[in-house]
């Protein structure tokens, strides 16, 4: 395995192990390692300088941050047929309520749910909390 193989690897198990410590009910483990995954590569491959992962979470979405030293901002690309690459963050919009880039351009960001509470009861009742 490449080096950057190694780190997206480290970047991907580092997530997993963060997630399982919140102890999210509803965690969405596969899409955040997905993400993790491309927003890590496109920071080694197409980025410059170190590269750093920032996860967090608040009561319904995980935030997933990767910086790295180049002010180009990451963007989506069409990818042909054939291409072997290309497709990453069309990958990442596919998982996630929204991404972005920063406005330094360095920070790519992607938010994805996290369903932490437990569905509403369907009631013939009217409620007065407006979540239901």
């Amino acid at each position: 395995m490449e080096p950057a193989g190694i780190h997206v690897a480290q970047a991907r198990g580092t997530t997993v192990a963060v997630l399982r410590q919140w102890s999210l009910p509803n965690a969405p483990t596969e899409d955040a390692q997905l993400v993790v995954s491309e927003l890590v590569t496109n920071a080694i491959s197409h980025g410059s300088g170190a590269v750093r992962l920032r996860v967090w979470h608040d009561n319904h979405q995980l935030r997933i941050e990767v910086k790295d030293g180049s002010s180009t901002p990451a963007r989506r690309r069409r990818a042909g047929a054939n291409d072997h690459g290309g497709r990453g963050l069309l990958l990442v919009a596919s998982v996630s309520l929204r991404w972005g880039v920063a406005d330094d351009g360095r920070t790519t960001y992607a938010v994805i749910p996290t369903p932490t509470e437990t569905p509403c009861r369907r009631t013939t009742q009217p409620t007065l909390d407006p979540t239901c």
